[in-house]
């Protein structure tokens, strides 16, 4: 077979390579090189490439499951069938052979219960256009169907779609309408190491784009339990690619309830919770740094103190939901951190109702295209202390930032960047130190600046400022921009 991959034993015995041996590495190689070659890449973006790969991977694996031998065969969330039918399909018969199957199986009341992971896979899901055909069909009859992809390891065939998902950056940076973004897995890597994350724990993400956040928790659970995390987003698109994110990584059943759900979390009073409504023990955000938009309102949040831009929406929206003990780590940019308003009103509460313990500093120019400085605030909720004085006692700052500028292509973050951020969050049978990157601020401290800032710094000799590329600076000071406007529009909207 080309590319050296071959199709079960026969393929081993005709010099291929054997299912159960590909890696994820190979299998992405091979299908962004057809992509590459053999689509036309100004009629369809990598993103929706990769989109229909995650469509076909679903119909061929349910295909295979139900071709198992007696108890092993699972039943076919797909009508009886499906794929082989499929394979047949050229031209204007496989646009509507497609588009007929992409509408059975989004069925938003379905009346199989073991349909709502296909229901949310195929949500709102379109085929490519007619002229597209012969490309889809080729994609179907040299990449997908030769292959028995229920013998590759599960590790690599998440592995190969999380891949190909990161080679999506550019496109889903420009779903500027609902601000997502690829959040690297170094930092999820030591976000869920910080949160002692455990076998025991259910986790959840409120803003879950692709689903990279919940796939670290999962790894990390080391759970039987595939219902451990869960997820929503606003956008059908990153719902559709994180429920595949999340499937192909985990082995999750296709007949299970579905892991992911189109929700405007904000709009909510309650916390993403699983299928079975058991509240999180933990939850971790990187919400979209947007100040424009619809936020709520008292007539839609009432337990909300202060309406802000979505970074501190969603601060505040975990800190009203989550039960006493669930741990938090959210991403935020400076201007939370710092900001007057309702950021600030946020950050007072956030010290009287949690345990506001750790603030990660990360390096700039990380997020792809996104030159806004960031950060990741660790909290644990608790219960108000009676006498009114706050639950965090002292909040310690690490500062990865200074000297440390990168990017996710030429200069990407690695593991090795955190470890001494993880060593000095979790020290080994000592309490935490100072550092000259390690600083402890007490909330006294905090309580006496007007505005409880945030915006703090550790121990560090003075800096040279990194300002990052002219594009980089005239990025965010469109992002300030933004954000002075909305203050404005609260501001006048206030006047008589």
């Amino acid at each position: 077979m080309a590319n050296g991959l071959g199709n079960g034993v026969a393929g081993a015995a005709a010099g291929g390579v054997p299912e159960a041996l590909w890696t994820g590495e190979d299998i992405a190689v091979r299908l962004l090189h057809f992509y590459d070659e053999k689509t036309s890449t100004r009629a369809i973006t990598r993103l929706q490439f990769v989109e229909h790969v995650g469509f076909l991977l679903f119909l061929k694996l349910d295909y295979e499951r139900s071709q198992r031998p007696g108890r092993f065969a699972r039943k076919s969330v797909a009508p009886e069938g499906t794929w082989p039918r499929l394979t047949d399909l050229s031209g204007d018969a496989l646009h509507s052979g497609l588009t007929d199957i992409m509408r059975e199986l989004d069925d938003q009341a379905p009346t199989r219960p073991d349909r709502r992971i296909a229901a949310m896979v195929f949500r709102d899901a379109q085929p490519w256009d007619l002229g597209r055909m012969a490309e889809l069909a080729k994609l179907i009859s040299e990449q997908i169907d030769p292959y028995q992809w229920r013998l590759i390891p599960q590790a690599e065939l998440g592995r190969a779609f999380t891949i190909m998902l990161r080679a999506c950056r550019e496109d889903i940076d420009r779903k500027i309408d609902t601000g997502q973004t690829l959040t690297p897995f170094p930092v999820l890597s030591a976000v869920v190491k910080v949160l002692e994350v455990g076998p025991e724990d259910t986790v959840i993400d409120p803003a879950c784009g692709t689903g990279s956040t919940l796939i670290a928790a999962h790894q990390a659970l080391q759970s039987t339990d595939p219902a451990a995390i869960a997820g929503a987003d606003l956008d059908a698109q990153m719902c559709r690619l994180a429920t595949l994110n999340i499937l192909f990584n985990t082995g999750r059943p296709f007949s299970d309830p579905a892991p992911v759900r189109l929700a405007d979390t904000l709009t909510h009073k309650v916390p993403v919770v699983r299928a079975d409504s058991t509240l999180p023990t933990v939850a971790i955000c990187n919400p979209p740094f947007r100040s424009d938009g619809v936020v709520p309102n008292a007539t839609m949040r009432d337990d909300f103190l202060a309406y802000g831009d979505f970074p501190t929406n969603f601060l505040q929206h975990l800190m009203v939901t989550l039960k006493s003990g669930a741990r938090a780590a959210v991403f935020l940019p400076d201007g939370v951190l710092s900001g007057r308003g309702a950021a600030a009103t946020v950050r007072r509460a956030l010290l009287r109702n949690c345990d506001v313990h750790t603030l990660l500093r990360l390096p700039t120019g990380m997020f792809h295209r996104k030159s806004v400085k960031s950060n990741i605030l660790f909290f644990t909720k608790a219960t108000p202390k009676p006498n009114g004085r706050p639950v965090t006692r002292e909040l310690w700052v690490y500062d990865a930032r200074t000297g440390n500028h990168r990017t996710d292509t030429g200069n990407p973050v690695v593991e090795a960047d955190f470890d001494d951020f993880v060593a000095a969050c979790l020290p080994e049978g000592s309490e935490r130190t100072e550092s000259e990157r390690f600083r402890r601020y007490t909330v006294d401290e905090l309580l006496e600046h007007p505005t409880v800032t945030f915006n703090l710094q550790a121990n560090l000799a003075p800096e040279i400022d990194d300002f990052g590329s002219p594009k980089e600076i005239a990025t965010e000071i469109a992002v300030l921009l933004d954000n002075a406007a909305a203050h404005f529009r609260e501001v006048a909207e206030a006047l008589p």
